[in-house]
Formats: C-alpha cells, sequence, structure tokens
C-alpha cells in the first residue's frame, strides 16, 4: 500500500487543526443551540434550516433525513440557490437583497420557529436578508458559519448587504465553524491559487455536532427526541415509520 501523499498528509493537517480549533472553542456556543433545539423538540415543534447558495446549501441538507439526524428538521429548500441550479446563477442570486426574505414569508416563520442558517461566510445578502426577517418575525436564530471569515471580509464588498452586518451579528447564537478566509487550504509550490476546499467538512461537522448534543441534552432531560434510523439497516423502514407518518403531512421536503 503507498504512502500518503505530501498533499494528503497537509490536507489532513490543516483540517485537523481547524476541526481542533472549533472544537476547543465552540462547546458554549453548541450548548446554548442545542438548548434551543431541545426546547423546540419539548414543545413537539419543527426546527426549520435554510442553507443559502452554493456550497453552503449543502448545509441544510446534511441536517435533514439522515441517520442519526432529528427527524423535525423542516428544510428550507430553494432550487435556484442550489449548484445543481446553474454555479453562476447560484451565485448572483445569493448576493442579491430581497429573496432571503422571501423565503423566510414563504414558509410563515413567526414567534414559536427556530430557524438555522447555515452560511460558509457569513455575509452574503441572501443570509442576511433571512436573518433579519426571521428575527423581525420573533424567531430564534442559530447562525453556522464562519466568523473569522465574515470579519477579514471588507464591510463594502460586493456580495454584502447593504446592512454590513455580518451573521454573528444578528443570530442569537452563532457557532464558528472556523473555515479559513479564502476557504481552500492547501499550497503547491510554484502555483499561485491555493486548493483543497475545507468549506463542507467543517460545516458538516459543525452541523452533526450540534444534532448530537441536542439528541443527548434531550435524553438528559428525559425528552424522547425524534431520530432516523438509517434505512438501509434491517429494521430502518419499520422504525422511521412513526416518523414518517408524523411529519409527511407537516415538513414540505419529506
Amino acid at each position: 500500500m503507498s504512502e500518503p501523499s505530501n498533499i494528503a498528509k497537509e490536507y489532513f493537517s490543516k483540517m485537523t487543526g481547524y476541526l481542533s480549533a472549533m472544537v476547543g472553542s465552540q462547546q458554549d456556543q453548541i450548548n446554548a443551540a442545542a438548548r434551543i433545539l431541545m426546547e423546540q423538540i419539548r414543545k413537539d415543534g419543527l426546527i426549520h434550516v435554510y442553507g443559502v447558495g452554493g456550497h453552503s446549501y449543502v448545509g441544510s441538507e446534511e441536517f435533514f433525513f439522515r441517520a442519526g439526524g432529528l427527524a423535525n428538521i423542516s428544510p428550507m429548500f430553494e432550487p435556484s440557490l442550489a449548484l445543481s441550479g446553474g454555479g453562476q446563477k447560484s451565485t448572483m442570486l445569493e448576493r442579491q437583497e430581497n429573496i432571503g426574505d422571501k423565503i423566510v414569508k414563504a414558509h410563515h416563520l413567526g414567534p414559536d420557529n427556530v430557524l438555522i442558517i447555515t452560511s460558509a461566510y457569513g455575509i452574503n445578502a441572501c443570509s442576511i436578508d433571512a436573518a433579519l426577517e426571521a428575527k423581525k418575525r420573533g424567531c430564534k436564530v442559530i447562525g453556522i458559519s464562519s466568523v473569522g471569515f465574515a470579519e477579514k471580509t471588507p464591510r463594502d464588498f460586493e456580495a454584502r448587504h447593504s446592512c454590513g452586518k455580518n451573521l454573528g451579528e444578528i443570530v442569537d447564537v452563532i457557532i464558528d465553524n472556523h473555515i479559513p478566509h479564502g476557504e481552500v487550504t492547501v499550497d503547491l509550490e510554484g502555483y499561485p491559487q491555493k486548493i483543497g476546499g475545507t468549506c463542507n467538512v467543517l460545516s458538516c461537522f459543525a452541523i452533526n455536532w450540534l444534532v448530537m448534543e441536542t439528541i443527548n441534552l434531550c435524553l438528559e432531560n428525559e425528552i424522547e427526541p425524534p431520530v432516523w434510523m438509517c434505512a438501509n439497516v434491517v429494521g430502518g423502514d419499520a422504525f422511521n415509520k412513526k416518523y414518517l407518518e408524523k411529519y409527511t403531512p407537516i415538513i414540505k421536503a419529506l
């Protein structure tokens, strides 16, 4: 078997460094967000998730309908923002104001709702509009984003919302996923552009960490969390049947 390449070693080292920094600094934020989600589960309510354009869209997919994940997740999918709808269009739309707020309005969010926004960089107009509208409607809002990336981005950068705010300055709780500024992390000698994407690995780690802490907190407080079993194991379909019957009528994406 071949030895790992230098690229593999450097990428592994950089990614484990970001993960270590996240785990070493975000427990309080994860705990605060998990308490919000636990209370929503206690009330038998839904948890709405919104992944803005580009690869941030993956965040809403990672939360939804996955083994070991919460069954009461209601994703606010907007196909026009996904890369499958066109890469350039996704970038253009996520930079447009007056879209994110319409997505929140279309899902009729209000004071009884919780919204999680996954945004790799926490600056784009589409994510800021959604956060502002949700807060205006009295929602509890949790952000999963890179605090450092947002802070290093000029306040007059073209992708920003006109208010100039970062996602973490609007939401009730911000979980810093430690995505580095520029998003990529590996240098190649003699080549000017770094390589090695980071956002999906780091965002998905933060998402699953939050979900696991929420489930554990529910159990500590004698609340039964709704959790999917893998459908591709014996007994999975039978186990999930009760959640499908309960949530299919009220979660559009199911």
